[in-house]
């Protein structure tokens, strides 16, 4: 199995997030929660028809434009979850499908009822009922009742799904009542049907059960066979405790949720075609820390879904598996956390491709998302291997100040929360920052900025096609190694890198194209790098070459662009470097990424090559509301756990954490509409180079 490389770090880390960044603005909560039918996607058509969402924590909120949406009181991440604590194996009896048939006690469904042969088991009416722990092979056709499970608390039962269907307008199929454990098998080449009705008859006061297959006890799915289930009522599979899936073909349909595990679900191989009203695979608890997460280290997948694809209450880890996930809002989406270590999948979402709160990990695999409103959104988001390629209608990768997606205490539906003392816009007044804030080019920070917020890319390869900012943080960038290509708007009102403090390169190869009106450029560094005006269509080639004409980097823009951050390990401090506009990368890949190669034709554009930018500053163009192009930080820096650390040239308010004042566009009015000024001269903005 794969190993989490970051467990080890988690509980350091999540212990010193705070939900609110300084100076976060608070906006409208749950009570105008709406459907995540989700504009500015690609999977919109799912969502129509399907009803208001009623789990916790789901991002159906209008959102701002850096990713802030309703404001909570602080939140103690830390004690929401315990990676360690969580139980990822699966037990040898999970993974064994085995059983014998010869003592095995035979239910035998006969249309209208069932015989049985063996000990263990009872018929009454159209319902056969397992009351002890033993292994069961259930066979034949029943067109209107159901099996259920209802032996002692300490019971491990097996039920060998051999050829087997139930259906039953009433209520579950499988009603899975009271056992420790039970063990769904499917046979070997059998194919088998679970399905319920639109309408259950239930116990005055009650809500439950409420699927298809439903267990109150822990559910293992095992075996090599085929199982269909119908949740025509609410959910295909339901488990109260723990739902685990080791093998098998399933395909599923369900009006609300596809697979459900409350404690948490674990699947390590099957293959599974799940269609969801709402949400395709979700576990629930947010009440244990140790438990609501979601864990696939195998099989593939293709799941629909009118709601969220995967959803876990605290950590989704994946690692392994592959497929698609198509989803009318998020497609990959947790509550706390999230990582990534191995598999392949391909995800298009109405709303994000991936959603964690706090950090998305990615240590390996590919994750590809062709569709979407943002790619990525989370607190952290850090990239250490493997490939990521994104694109987005919005953002492509967003760091945004993690939220509990909960009212506060006390308030009600709809109610604006109160801000908390000292917050911008208390008393009514506008807060500083922020597009079209107060300030233009060097003023106050965002007002939803964070210094929490980090985009940490070390290692891997990173593309990005988004139609706001490539990378977007509210907070700060760090590239220390990897490959990074990225494209911005072609619009003036975004670029493809937007900070708020900072962005320092350390290493990695990076070209990041986009327009230059909102264009910014890393703030400091060791490795060299450079802001040019080089202008292109989409589609064309972009190469970056040392002096003597080596690519050093080489990439096909998606978006027609104005200018390019760019930075390569062979270049220098104070060599001249060329852009190179239009030309033929030798052995580029589809990507038109290429290193070491030769290029042929273009338009090239000398520039100088340094590990700091022009001035202070360190951005082009003008007219953003409180964008940092420049970051007041100097050489602060995070460590690869997202830490910060001290650096040359942070001023010791800095380093409390304060938000430095920096200068004021002369242009601007008091209303913050500076996009007609001009600056002064103390935060002008660095010109990209062009020599003729």
């Amino acid at each position: 199995m794969l190993k989490l490389k970051t467990n080890e770090m988690m509980g350091a880390c999540v212990a010193r997030r705070r939900a609110w960044g300084r100076g976060a603005l608070a906006v409208a909560l749950a009570g105008s929660l709406a459907l995540a039918g989700c504009t500015g996607g690609t999977f919109e058509e799912a969502a129509e028809g399907a009803g208001e969402k009623t789990g916790q924590g789901q991002s159906g909120q209008a959102q701002g434009d850096n990713g802030a949406t309703g404001a909570t009181d602080a939140v103690d991440w830390a004690s929401l979850i315990d990676i360690p604590g969580m139980d990822f194996a699966y037990s040898d009896r999970d993974r064994d499908a085995s059983y014998d048939e010869a003592a095995a006690t035979k239910i035998a469904l006969t249309g209208q009822g069932a015989t049985v042969s063996g000990e263990g088991a009872a018929v009454e009416g159209s319902t056969a009922i397992i009351t002890a722990a033993g292994t069961y092979v259930v066979s034949g056709e029943l067109t209107a009742g159901s099996l259920t499970v209802n032996a002692g608390d300490a019971d491990k039962v097996q039920i060998v799904l051999s050829g087997a269907s139930i259906r039953n307008e009433a209520g579950p199929a499988l009603n899975i009542q009271q056992a420790d454990k039970v063990f769904v098998t499917l046979a070997a080449g059998s194919q088998n049907t679970l399905a319920d009705g639109a309408s259950y008859t239930l116990a005055e006061g009650e809500d439950e059960p409420n699927a298809a297959l439903y267990s109150k006890a822990d559910l293992t799915i095992n075996g090599t066979g085929a199982l269909t289930v119908e949740g025509n009522y609410r959910h295909g599979v339901n488990s109260k405790d723990d739902l685990v899936v080791t093998g098998g073909t399933l395909t599923v349909t369900a009006k609300e949720d596809g697979l459900r595990g409350k404690d948490c679900v674990k699947i390590a191989d099957g293959s599974f075609t799940v269609t969801a009203g709402r949400d395709g695979v979700k576990s629930s608890n947010d009440e244990d820390p140790t438990r609501g997460f979601v864990a696939i280290d195998g099989g593939t997948f293709a799941i629909k879904a009118g709601d969220e694809g995967v959803q876990a209450a605290t950590y989704l880890r994946i690692a392994g598996g592959k497929g698609q996930v198509e989803a009318a809002d998020h497609a990959l989406r947790s509550e706390i956390e999230a990582a990534m270590t191995g598999g392949a999948f391909t995800v298009e979402a109405g709303g994000k491709g991936m959603n964690p709160e706090t950090r998305f990990t990615m240590d390996g695999g590919t994750l590809n998302v062709t569709g979407s409103d943002e790619g990525i959104e989370a607190e952290e988001v850090i990239v250490n291997d493997g490939e990521l390629n994104i694109v987005a209608s919005d953002d492509g990768i967003n760091a945004a100040v993690a939220e509990r997606s909960e009212l506060p205490e006390g308030a009600e539906e709809g109610q604006m929360p109160q801000r908390p003392e000292g917050d911008p816009g208390t008393e009514g007044a506008m807060p500083q920052g922020g597009r079209g804030g107060v300030g233009g080019a060097g003023g106050p920070v965002a007002a939803n900025a964070s210094e929490d917020c980090l985009i940490q890319i070390n290692g891997g390869m990173v593309t990005v096609d988004a139609g706001g900012d490539g990378l977007d943080s509210n907070g700060y960038v760090e590239v220390n190694g990897g490959v990074v290509l990225a494209s911005g708007s072609a619009g003036g009102g975004d670029s493809a890198l937007d900070y708020e403090y900072g962005a320092k390169i350390t290493g990695g190869v990076v070209i990041l194209a986009g327009a230059t009106g909102m264009a910014e450029t890393f703030t400091e560094g060791t490795q060299p790098f450079a802001m040019v005006a080089a202008e292109g269509a989409a589609g064309t080639n972009l190469a970056v070459t040392d002096e003597a004409g080596t690519v050093l980097v080489g990439y096909t823009v998606p978006k027609a662009f104005q200018c390019a951050v760019v930075s390569a390990p062979g270049l220098t401090e104070g060599a001249t470097g060329k852009v190179i506009v239009g030309g033929t990368v030798t052995g580029a890949d589809s990507a038109g990424y290429a290193t070491g190669a030769a290029v042929e034709g273009g338009t090239t554009v000398d520039f100088t090559a340094s590990t700091t930018p022009s001035n202070e500053v360190g951005r082009m163009g003008g007219g953003d509301g409180g964008r940092r192009g420049g970051g007041p930080r100097g050489g602060g820096a995070r460590d690869a756990q997202g830490n910060a650390t001290e650096g040359e040239g942070a001023t010791a308010g800095e380093q409390n954490g304060t938000a430095p004042q920096q200068g004021q566009n002369t242009g601007a009015d008091q209303q913050g509409t500076s996009g007609q000024g001009q600056q002064s001269a103390s935060a002008q903005t660095p010109q990209p180079e062009v020599v003729a």
